[in-house]
This record gives structure tokens, C-alpha cells and sequence, in this order.
């Protein structure tokens, strides 16, 4: 019995001695199959640690992303952020930041190798920055032209400040010259010359690639640019009858129909190349130059329009019918066709009237072209070396100049328009054209018109007259890209788009409060091809086109606010909504004279610019650039509900006091 009590204690012990053992075991293999099944805690354990070390670290760049780092201009665009309690400089120089210790900094720098030291008493950084300095950029034309004989071609490209810069074609050397107030924020500026091309022959020209050279510091660099072509001659020249002629009615059906003569029929005058103009409103520029550069000088031919044509030509990747009337024409918007010389044309008044709008109704023996032209007008060459930036709106008179006609005929009656006073026929049959001249009641205050023929195929030209009071304004809101576009893409990776519809719906609100009644082209996430944009302004009878972007340039340290205009009569709705735009930014600036030093370009910030959106005559149409995504500083500004906020006041009050000046 002992025995047996001995045998059942040493089993017990022995129960619970291997019991432990065992659930060990099985605790252990549990632990390894989790272990397998989660992810390494290590990793949360290193992000934390990083996450911390960020935030406490006092002086961080983020560019130059790469140290040391090779650049071609004589600046580098340095930024990151700093303790805001701290100090901070670049090379000794105190470096301005904003209040969550964000800061932006461009250092001029030395042609080689250079230290830039950027400390803040507490952290010093050095970088290496090597200036491999580059001369010559961004050279045009650099395709290929094809141009007609005689023509002017103009060459240019952007060289380093004081370089001597030259372009060669064909054996002839020509200087190019800095154009006027735009010299670029990295030392570059854009030089400009022209080409006159030799006359063409039965053979096709080949004059080679342009050659650019700038020379600085007896270093020179040399960059070839596109190839030239002269075209054949192909077309024989059409006479055209000059001097004043006889008035020849048109023949109108019982029903009112004008019965316009076309080049299908033979007038005993001969055979001729034909351009017909099949787009609505087909944009057209200086037929003498051998490049497709716009020219507000220029007006869209009307759908229907006839022309001779006299060569081809292209540009840009395009091509063009050269007219008789001195113009090109984008082939994609007109056909030709062989057919006959059609009479003179005779041009006549047929009613004129003020009722909402100016109008003045033309009859005529066949369409001819026509172009406007505010006369008067001063232009001088500023951004970009373009010609029409305006000083002040001066233009006393427009002129409408009517090609192949010899007469005209008619008076008008304008009373109780408060833009259009009188209209008379001059010229008439001066070099084959006649000229229709509408004065101004003021000095520069012109708004504006639309021509179109009506279904009776007379010419209506019908003048917009200033609204009054505030709530008969229609101001047609664009906001810019959309879609498959998204225009720039931000420092901090927010899409242009975004922003711009985000400003336009909060400067809807603001002038619908006003009283003023808004269009808008897109109210959401969607692509608007930039045609319906313009036709959006013809067909909705706007008083204004405004068209809302942000900037962006490889140069990130550019800041500021822009607004571009194309037709003079622009020029005075851009000034005051820029006012407006940079009175904002100074506050938004107010701590940060870094910033606030770089609101308003040299220039001034508004400026003649050929935007495909503003190319209309029917109001007048700008295109803003609130500020620039590229540039981190801004960029962080532009995303901030209240600077929206900001931004669309401003945008709105300058439209507001532009109609109430």
C-alpha cells in the first residue's frame, strides 16, 4: 500500500513537471506563426523614430534635391524650412522665411565650383553647387520653315545677359539685339533679329539650319536652330483694279436674299486659285512674316469668306495659304480650289441702329475679307519682344478695311450709342480696298464687336456698348485646363485645374452678389477645348471673358501675380483686376519682405501675350495668373482656403471697379 501511494506522488510530480514543457512548445510555435503572419514591428519602430527626427530637426533643404549638383544658370533656387525661432542666411546674407519657417532663396553664384553655406546658429549645411555656364537656350525657329520668297523671318533665342549673340543663314550674319523689359530672373534675357529671305525661284530653296552663336567672356557657345525652305513659285500673281470705281448694287431676291456672287462662274476676268473659308471664325496673321505668330492687327475671316491665293508656306508644324490679301490662313480651316476672278466688290450701307448694341448692316457683291485695326493706338515691344503692349488705351477710331472693293456707298446713324459717334467711308478704292472708319465717343473706351453674316448674307457689325448700370454686365468666368488637362502640376503636387476652379466658383459667388449676371465654361472635373471657350464669349453676348490660371516655370524661385491681354481695349480691365491681385498678395506677404519684393515683375506684371482664349473681339478678354505653383512658398500659399478667398476678392473687385471707373 505504501508502495502504491509512492507510485501515484512520483506521478503527479512528473505530471507537472512535463505539462509546462509541453504548452511551452505549442506557446512557441503559436509565437512563430504570428510572427510570420504580421509584419516586423522593427519597421513602425524605424518610421516613428524618423517621423520624430523630422519634426525636431531645425534646418532641412529640400532644394537642391541632390548635393553637390551641376546647374547651367548663374543662380541656384535654394528652399526648405528652418525653426522658425532661429535665424536664418545663406552665405551671410539674412534670409527672410515665412511663420511656419518655409523659405525660398535664390544665390547668385560664380562660373565653376561653389559653397553655399546655409545656417541658422544651430545647424550649418554646405552645399556644393558646380556653375557649368550655358550661353544659349531656347532657340526659334528650331524646326523646319518653309516660306515663301521676300518674306521676313524672325530669329530668336534667350542668351546670358551683355553676350554678343549672332544668327546665320546662308551665308548672311545678322545681330540679334535684347528686346525690350524682359529680362528673365536667371540672367537670361531674349534676344531677337530678322532675316529678310531672298525672292523665290522656279526651284525650291533650301537655305540650310540657322546657326545661333553667343560669345561672353570671350567664351562662345553655338546652337543650331531649324532648317529654312523657300517654296517655288507656283501661283500666278491676280491683278487687282485700284481707284475708285462705280457702285454696283447686288441683285436681292423678293424675299430679301442678297445674291452674292462666287468664283464658280467666269466674269471674263480669268482663272485663279481659290480660298474658301470654311471654319467660323478662321484666325489669320501677317502674310509677310515666315512664322504664324498672331497679330492683333489681324482679324478672323468669317466662314464663306473668298480669297486669291498666291503661296504656301509652313509654320510651327502647320500649314498655311498665303492670300492676296496679304494674310496666312491655317489650311485645316479653309480648302482652295481652282476657279475665277470675281468683280470688284461694292460695299453699301443698308441700315444702321442703337438698340442694346451698335449696329451697322452691310450689303455686299460678294464676301470679300475684311480686317479691323484700332488706329491711334500706341504700342511699344515689351514682354517676350512682342510689339502691342499697351501703355494707355488711346485709340480714337477703328478702321474696317474692305480688299477687292471699289466703291462704297451710305451713311450712318449712331445716336444714343455711349461708345460708336460717327462713321464715314474713306479711302475708297485706295490699293483696291475701301475703308469703313467708326469713331469713338471717348478716346480709348472701346468694348468691343462681333461681325457675322445673317441668313440674309448681309454683313452685320454690331459694337459693344458700356453697360449700365452694373447688373446689365454679363461676365463669362473660364476656368483654366480641366480634364484630360491639368494644366501645371504644384511644388506640393496639387493640380492647377483644381485650384482654378476652386478661385473661378468663389469669384462666381462673389459678383453674382454684385448683381452681376456670370457664365461659367466648366463647373467641374471636365475638358474644355480651347475654341469652345472663345465660342462660349461670342455666343453668351459677354461683356468681359475672364479666364483664371495659376503659373508655373522651371525656374521655381518665380513668384508673383501676371494678367495677359491681347486686343488694347484689354489692357485697362488687366490693370485693375492686377491691382487688386498684388494689393492682395502684399497682405498675404506681410511678414515675408522676400516674398513681397517679388509680387510685381519689373515689367508690371500686365502684358500683351497671344493666349489662344483671348484671341476675340467681341469683349474685352484676359487671362490671370494668380500666383506660381513651381515656387514651394507660393505654392503652400495657393492651396490655403483663405488665399483662395483671397484671390477671387481681389479677381472680383477689379472686374467690380473696372465697370464702375
Amino acid at each position: 500500500m505504501r508502495d502504491s501511494v509512492k507510485r501515484w506522488i512520483y506521478a503527479a510530480i512528473l505530471l507537472l513537471l512535463t505539462v509546462p514543457i509541453v504548452c511551452g512548445v505549442a506557446l512557441q510555435g503559436l509565437v512563430v506563426t504570428v510572427v510570420n503572419a504580421v509584419p516586423p514591428v522593427e519597421v513602425t519602430e524605424v518610421t516613428t523614430e524618423a517621423t520624430t527626427e523630422a519634426e525636431t530637426e531645425s534646418l532641412i533643404i529640400y532644394s537642391p534635391a541632390e548635393n553637390p549638383c551641376t546647374v547651367e544658370t548663374p543662380t541656384v533656387y535654394i528652399s526648405g524650412y528652418c525653426a522658425p525661432h532661429l535665424p536664418l542666411s545663406v552665405n551671410g546674407q539674412a534670409v527672410e522665411k515665412a511663420a511656419d519657417g518655409q523659405f525660398s532663396y535664390t544665390c547668385p553664384l560664380t562660373v565653376g565650383e561653389n559653397t553655399v553655406t546655409v545656417s541658422n546658429t544651430e545647424k550649418e549645411i554646405a552645399l556644393t553647387v558646380t556653375y557649368a555656364r550655358a550661353l544659349l537656350r531656347a532657340v526659334a525657329p528650331e524646326k523646319t520653315v518653309t516660306a515663301q520668297g521676300g518674306m521676313l523671318l524672325e530669329v530668336s533665342c534667350e542668351a546670358l545677359g551683355g553676350a554678343e549673340v549672332s544668327a546665320s543663314l546662308s551665308g548672311q550674319t545678322v545681330s540679334l539685339t535684347p528686346s525690350a523689359e524682359n529680362a528673365l530672373s536667371d540672367g537670361f534675357v531674349k534676344y531677337i533679329g530678322q532675316f529678310s529671305l531672298p525672292a523665290a525661284k522656279y526651284e525650291v530653296q533650301n537655305l540650310g539650319k540657322i546657326r545661333f552663336t553667343a560669345a561672353f567672356e570671350g567664351q562662345p557657345q553655338t546652337v543650331t536652330g531649324g532648317s529654312v525652305k523657300i517654296a517655288a513659285l507656283t501661283y500666278t500673281d491676280i491683278p487687282i483694279e485700284t481707284g475708285q470705281g462705280t457702285v454696283t448694287a447686288p441683285i436681292v431676291s423678293g424675299d430679301g436674299l442678297v445674291q452674292t456672287l462666287t468664283p464658280d462662274k467666269d466674269y471674263g476676268r480669268g482663272t485663279a486659285r481659290i480660298l474658301k473659308i470654311t471654319a467660323d471664325y478662321a484666325e489669320t496673321c501677317p502674310g509677310n512674316t515666315a512664322d504664324d505668330k498672331s497679330s492683333p492687327l489681324c482679324t478672323p475671316f468669317l466662314r464663306g469668306t473668298y480669297d486669291y491665293v498666291v503661296g504656301e508656306g509652313r509654320f510651327s508644324e502647320k500649314d498655311y495659304y498665303i492670300t492676296k490679301s496679304g494674310y496666312k490662313i491655317e489650311k485645316a480651316q479653309s480648302e482652295c480650289f481652282d476657279g475665277y476672278i470675281l468683280p470688284t466688290n461694292t460695299v453699301s450701307v443698308h441700315k444702321s441702329y442703337t438698340d442694346g448694341e451698335t449696329t451697322a448692316v452691310l450689303t455686299m457683291n460678294w464676301k470679300v475679307p475684311f480686317v479691323s485695326e484700332l488706329k491711334k493706338q500706341a504700342y511699344y515691344k515689351g514682354y517676350t519682344g512682342r510689339a502691342f503692349n499697351v501703355v494707355h488705351s488711346t485709340a480714337e477710331y477703328i478702321d474696317f478695311v474692305f480688299y477687292y472693293t471699289n466703291a462704297a456707298e451710305g451713311s450712318f446713324d449712331f445716336s444714343g450709342s455711349n461708345t460708336v459717334k460717327s462713321a464715314e467711308w474713306v479711302n475708297v478704292g485706295k490699293d483696291g480696298t475701301s475703308t469703313l472708319r467708326v469713331y469713338l465717343r471717348q478716346s480709348g473706351k472701346f468694348y468691343g464687336y462681333r461681325a457675322y453674316y445673317a441668313s440674309d448674307n448681309r454683313l452685320v457689325i454690331s459694337f459693344r456698348n458700356f453697360p449700365q448700370p452694373l447688373s446689365d454686365t454679363v461676365i463669362l468666368l473660364d476656368p483654366g485646363h480641366g480634364g484630360r488637362d491639368c494644366g501645371a502640376i504644384g511644388a506640393n503636387g496639387v493640380y492647377e485645374a483644381t485650384l482654378n476652379l476652386r478661385i473661378s466658383a468663389l469669384v462666381k459667388q462673389k459678383l453674382e452678389a454684385a448683381g452681376v449676371r456670370v457664365v461659367i465654361t466648366r463647373t467641374g472635373d471636365s475638358y474644355v477645348d480651347p475654341e469652345a471657350r472663345r465660342k462660349k464669349a461670342r455666343e453668351t453676348g459677354a461683356d468681359a471673358f475672364i479666364s483664371i490660371h495659376c503659373n508655373s516655370n522651371t525656374n521655381k524661385s518665380l513668384s508673383g501675380t501676371e494678367v495677359y491681354y491681347y486686343r488694347a481695349y484689354a489692357k485697362p480691365l488687366a490693370a485693375s483686376i492686377h491691382a487688386q491681385l498684388a494689393a492682395s498678395w502684399h497682405d498675404i506677404y506681410a511678414n515675408d519682405a522676400y516674398m513681397r519684393a517679388r509680387i510685381v515683375p519689373e515689367d508690371g506684371g500686365v502684358r500683351y501675350y497671344p493666349f489662344k482664349v483671348t484671341r476675340i473681339e467681341e469683349c474685352p478678354a484676359v487671362l490671370i495668373e494668380c500666383g506660381y505653383l513651381s515656387n514651394g512658398t507660393e505654392c503652400s500659399q495657393l492651396c490655403l482656403p483663405t488665399v483662395q478667398e483671397s484671390m477671387a476678392d481681389a479677381i472680383a473687385r477689379g472686374i467690380i471697379q473696372y465697370y464702375q471707373s
